[in-house]
């Protein structure tokens, strides 16, 4: 079967499609690829041999020129063979092999004399009459290391050598409802161990809420993982719970003020408000469902009210651009949102005051979402109302 989903949110896994009621586009170029994992193992330019891929495999080519079969356990070894099977008698002739950008301190040998490794343009290039029987031996060594993201150098990949590692969270079969894990530590590589298994490893102390084995992730079809790790030190872990702690407070007095709350995309709550549209979708963005509105289109439901202030809370995704649309209370525009995009990758909510003279003696309101046209609304993750003014995110002083 094939993976067309291959989500990398922490707690997430593969989606495979099933043998009778699955035929993505990617199947088709899935098979495609089968044919392609000799591709580009070596080239050829002139008399020059351009090793590119440390896959297991024999050159051998149509004219009369050096012939090559290359040995490794690559990559879960560090040493590659390369042994002549033909020469072209006294010919000079060069054997390039690459050097991927992680490896900092290749090793070069041939027929075990030790040479210098210079790295030009990302190869190593050796030039010379070979004989049959000459072993030219290379090594890449493998180290662990952290790989910031472009946009925040606090959240990293863990990798060693070509492997990319995640954290094994268990079965695919299970659902993951933990929290990301995060790692907490001045010197976060010292706190990582190999264990027994090759290219695995095991944190220690390091991981909140618990400790993680650490898996190549190509490796794990049928595991919920963890490929990306939010790094704080101690002391700005100790100030994230701070923070933590008084969303927490936050979340509890909004629960006490809310009227009614809808998790739109979830077809149960839509249908127990009322929820009708047109050209709408429901969508789901980091495990979380939500539901847009396209141009000409709109979704409303009804949500339960009170007399008096009342807030509308919507959420969102912080990185959604290009969004404008209108919110309508009972038919009365309300607000004008437009999602720009500005905001990091997580979820963000806005909330929009209610006229009192729409709320009175009221027990239920009807909530519109209509995009202006050519634009699209949401998608909204989720609609509360509740009494009172706005609630104010909480800024924790350093």
């Amino acid at each position: 079967m094939f993976a067309y989903m291959v989500p990398l949110m922490s707690g997430s896994h593969r989606e495979f499609s099933t043998p009778f009621d699955d035929f993505w586009c990617c199947i088709g170029t899935g098979m495609e690829s089968h044919a392609k994992h000799g591709d580009s193992i070596f080239w050829t330019r002139g008399d020059e041999v351009i090793v590119n891929l440390y896959i297991p495999s024999i050159l051998t080519l149509p004219r009369r020129s050096i012939g090559l079969r290359l040995e490794t356990a690559y990559p879960f070894a560090d040493d590659i063979a390369l042994t002549v099977t033909r020469a072209d008698g006294d010919t000079l002739s060069a054997v390039s092999l690459r050097i991927p950008a992680w490896c900092e301190r290749p090793r070069l040998s041939v027929n075990g004399r030790d040479l210098a490794a210079s790295v030009a343009d990302g190869y190593l290039r050796l030039r010379r009459s070979w004989k049959t029987g000459d072993v030219i031996r290379l090594v890449l060594p493998r180290t662990l290391r952290m790989d910031p993201t472009p946009d925040d150098p606090g959240t990293v990949a863990m990798l060693f050598g070509p492997l990319v590692l995640a954290g094994d969270l268990g079965p695919a079969t299970e659902h993951w409802e933990g929290p990301a894990p995060v790692l907490v530590g001045q010197d976060i590589l010292r706190g990582i161990e190999p264990t027994a298994e090759p290219a695995v490893f095991r944190t220690q102390s390091l991981v909140h809420p618990s400790d993680l084995t650490l898996r190549p992730f190509t490796f794990q079809h049928d595991n919920n993982t963890a490929v990306y790790f939010r790094c704080f030190s101690e002391t700005d872990w100790q100030q994230e719970q701070v923070k933590f702690k008084a969303e927490q407070a936050r979340s509890r007095e909004l629960d006490a003020r809310s009227t009614d709350v809808v998790r739109l995309g979830d077809a149960d709550a839509e249908r127990s408000h009322l929820l009708e549209s047109k050209i709408s979708y429901p969508v789901v963005y980091h495990g979380r469902p939500g539901r847009d509105a396209r141009s000409g289109g709109f979704f409303e439901c009804t949500m339960k009210a009170r007399p008096g202030l009342l807030v509308l809370q919507a959420s969102y995704w912080g990185e959604e651009r290009d969004r404008r649309f209108k919110i309508l209370v009972d038919g009365t525009l309300v607000a004008r949102e437009e999602l720009s995009g500005a905001n990091l990758s997580d979820f963000i909510e806005r909330d929009y005051s209610i006229p009192p003279a729409l709320t009175n003696e009221k027990a239920a309101l009807r909530i519109r979402f209509e995009p202006e046209t050519g634009f699209s609304a949401g998608p909204v993750f989720g609609l509360r109302l509740y009494s009172g003014v706005v609630i104010a995110p909480t800024i924790i002083e350093s």
